[in-house]
């Protein structure tokens, strides 16, 4: 039995998992402190998550999704086909861009503008 050996595929799935965990803890307006507190994890362990390069524990996903009011099937959302592509992680890093940026928007008029124009769009 050969110990520590990695599988190129589940560490894709983790990085994916991290990176919808990260997206919609900035779509949430919550800090890394605020969610690693909430989950009972250092700030750090957290991060390690959100990056791909820890797991996350099945139990530990349920406290996530719990804690960013999500289903837990959010988070496997594409791996069925075996889409671990370069294309979901650049569709997660375009949205937690654009949430960063709206939430930089002070005017709550121009929120709601932007809002019924993306609407518009779909």
């Amino acid at each position: 039995m050969i110990m520590g050996r990695k599988n190129s595929h589940l560490d894709e799935i983790g990085k994916c998992i991290g990176h919808k965990i990260c997206s919609l803890r900035l779509a949430k307006g919550l800090s890394r402190q605020q969610l690693s507190k909430a989950i009972g994890v250092t700030q750090q362990q957290l991060q390690k998550y959100e990056t791909g390069s820890n797991r996350v524990t099945a139990s530990r996903l349920l406290l996530i999704a719990k804690a960013l009011e999500q289903e837990i099937p959010y988070f496997y959302e594409g791996f069925e086909a075996g889409d671990t592509s370069a294309h979901i992680l650049e569709n997660q890093r375009l949205c937690i861009e654009v949430a960063k940026n709206f939430r930089r928007i002070g005017n709550r008029e121009h929120q709601d503008a932007i809002n019924l124009l993306v609407k518009s769009l779909l």
